[in-house]
């Protein structure tokens, strides 16, 4: 065997990969465990550092564990009104983690907090 994928196999790949990693990073914020959820998404953003997804639950988890963030949770606290832009149909989605962050971030929305 060649070891090549055939077709949009790798793409393909990569995009359940990013889904299953985004899932688990969720998973564990959702049932409050931040320290493994901070871990597991610096790891990924190692792996995605262009995933506005991740730097916002790694933001998340940042900030309910008083520590300083990823460099792509960071800029992703910075610039939430373009993620809310492009957004588009899902902008109520991106409304709500914006308020959440910046709610959690404090009076600095980010910039004087510890992410």
């Amino acid at each position: 065997m060649s070891g090549r994928v055939h077709g949009g196999g790798r793409r393909d790949g990569a995009a359940a990969e990013l889904a299953l990693a985004i899932g688990l990073v969720w998973g564990h914020l959702s049932v409050g465990q931040y320290q493994a959820a901070d871990a597991l998404a610096r790891g990924c953003l190692a792996l995605w550092p262009d995933e506005p997804r991740l730097a916002w639950m790694a933001a998340y988890a940042a900030i309910e564990l008083f520590e300083p963030a990823a460099p792509q949770a960071r800029a992703a606290l910075r610039s939430l009104a373009a993620l809310q832009a492009r957004a588009g149909a899902d902008g109520a989605a991106w409304a709500a983690w914006a308020a959440l962050l910046r709610r959690r971030a404090g009076p600095a929305g980010g910039e004087g907090a510890p992410c």
